[in-house]
């Protein structure tokens, strides 16, 4: 069904549930309306220019297929990015879940290994051709 038809469809729930007190407030418009009807029309010079006369074709079956086409490619592209938005949250879960692990390695590392807490909170200085360690400056 298209797009007035899903309007309506809504308006008749919406009246259906009157007693509610709830009222319709605004209507979304659908998406790609221009390039929707800009295939339709596409679509019936084609069929002109190849000899099709617009009255003797049936203009409703024709308009109703390229609708349908036209909502399946609408709804292929919201599957399309709802899987990408997906698949993002799941990177940044993973993401997130690696620098928790690395950072509660690191903490218990220096609980274990009093070297390893040594060397980690120092920075490396050169002195006399020779690597040292010297405590961090607290800021």
């Amino acid at each position: 069904m298209g797009v007035v038809g899903a309007a309506l469809r809504g308006f008749g729930k919406a009246l259906a549930k009157k007693g509610d007190g709830k009222t319709i407030k605004s209507v979304k418009p659908a998406k790609r309306l221009t390039e929707r009807r800009k295939n339709t029309e596409d679509l019936f010079k084609i069929r002109h220019k190849h000899g099709l006369d617009p009255v003797k074709a049936n203009i409703q079956t024709s308009v109703k297929k390229t609708s349908a086409v036209n909502d399946r490619f609408d709804k292929a592209q919201k599957s399309r990015k709802d899987y990408n938005k997906n698949l993002k949250k799941k990177a940044l879960g993973g993401a997130s879940a690696g620098v928790v692990g690395v950072v509660g390695a690191h903490e218990g590392a220096k609980r274990k290994w009093p070297k390893y807490k040594k060397v980690m909170e120092s920075d490396v200085v050169i002195k006399d051709g020779k690597l040292g360690l010297r405590p961090k400056k607290k800021k």
